[in-house]
């Protein structure tokens, strides 16, 4: 499985001193080892460097502000405008000289760049700039900002210059070592997901088959960090463990709304669609002991690919109660089977995803609701 650093996003806000030109250092440097001394510190961070505040008037960047929140957020809130400020306006200022300064991606050798918000449960929204071995450049980051800042183009509150204890790189570089240390450890057919936040340099994992005893390997492997690890679903199966969960009940008389439907099972896989199921082939072992037409919930174990049908794991195959009306000859599961086969000769993909079922007790019959894609709109079958 191919894992990906994720960017977290949390929020913050620096206040602006008293105005300065853009030529003048903006942070403390000491000159005895050519380090950036720390300002202050603001939410654990070592401020080293800040723009200032120097106009009360922002009339260019006033022209540019979201004033009330978008129509797509249902509640409007002070909160919500100022990080949609701040991601729209700040945002691209710090990254274009970020990238004038480092060059295309140097960031990523040098430091961390990130947004934090107020809607991410942070205190206050800002974009934030990590260096973990600030040098002369952090001057010429400032030297490009300041000036905007005095033409009232941008907001110095917002932005954010401090010393990171970590890289970009040195995160992917973790990352990667820890993605081989759970291939290690890996069952057949168990899965992971994994990022280490760029933000605290923390590891989180999530799985379904980690034992303690893994778990605690893993910390004494990186024990330089904080690793997270939580459980995601149902561990999977021991062996001899039966994958497949059977209704309390064989039958019941009332409509089941709940599940997709099976439409091939055999050879170590199984073909859902339909209902509350995406349309999906999944590798299960236990597919022999399975029907076409039963109407199952599907627990996965790892990620479905994005083709058309969908590509995946079938952890547990949850059966549920084949729903059989008073009167009618014939249950869901075995009238679904008859559609199937209806559906084989009619259908030019060979096979038909079905929205819902309903029985029609006066005319003795199976209706089914099919996706507009299957070329048709229902799909009726006899009760016998």
């Amino acid at each position: 499985m191919k894992n990906k650093l994720i960017v977290l996003f949390a929020s913050a806000l620096l206040l602006g001193g008293c105005g300065t030109g853009p030529s003048s250092k903006n942070g403390a440097v000491d000159d005895s080892d050519s380090g950036w001394k720390s300002l202050k510190t603001v939410s654990g961070r070592e401020i080293i460097a800040e723009l200032k505040q120097t106009v009360e008037e922002t009339p260019k960047r006033d022209e540019r502000a979201t004033i009330e929140t978008p129509p797509e957020f249902e509640e409007p809130t002070k909160e919500t405008v100022e990080d949609l400020n701040v991601k729209a306006i700040e945002g691209p200022a710090v990254f274009q000289a970020v990238e004038k300064v480092y060059g295309e991606g140097g960031i990523h050798h040098e430091g961390v760049i990130f947004f934090e918000l107020q809607t991410k449960g942070a205190a206050q929204s800002g974009v934030w700039i990590g260096l973990k071995e600030p040098d002369e450049r952090v001057q010429q980051l400032i030297d490009l900002l300041q000036p905007k800042v005095d033409a009232g183009e941008i907001l110095a509150e917002p932005i954010y210059i401090f010393r990171s204890p970590h890289t970009e790189k040195e995160l992917y570089e973790l990352q990667d070592e820890v993605a081989e240390a759970l291939k290690g450890l890996e069952s057949e057919r168990g899965s992971f997901g994994l990022y280490v936040d760029v933000i605290t340099g923390n590891i989180e994992i999530t799985h379904d088959f980690l034992k303690p005893e893994q778990q605690e390997k893993l910390r004494e492997q990186f024990a330089d960090h904080t690793i997270n690890i939580e459980q995601d679903g149902r561990m999977v199966p021991e062996p001899g463990e039966s994958t497949i969960i059977a209704p309390e009940q064989t039958y019941t008389d009332k409509p089941v709304t709940e599940g997709g439907f099976i439409l091939e099972a055999g050879d170590g896989r199984i073909f859902v669609a339909g209902g509350t199921e995406s349309v999906v082939f999944y590798k299960f072992p236990e597919a022999d002991k399975l029907k076409a037409g039963q109407r199952v919930n599907v627990e996965r174990s790892g990620p479905i690919l994005e083709s058309y049908p969908g590509q995946g794991t079938a952890k547990f195959v949850e059966v549920l109660p084949d729903y059989k009306p008073a009167g009618a000859k014939l249950s869901e599961s075995q009238a679904v089977a008859k559609a199937l086969e209806v559906a084989g000769e009619r259908l030019s993909n060979g096979y038909v995803v079905i929205e819902e079922v309903s029985f029609d007790e006066n005319e003795k019959k199976w209706v089914f609701k099919l996706l507009p894609d299957d070329g048709e709109g229902t799909l009726e079958v006899a009760d016998q």
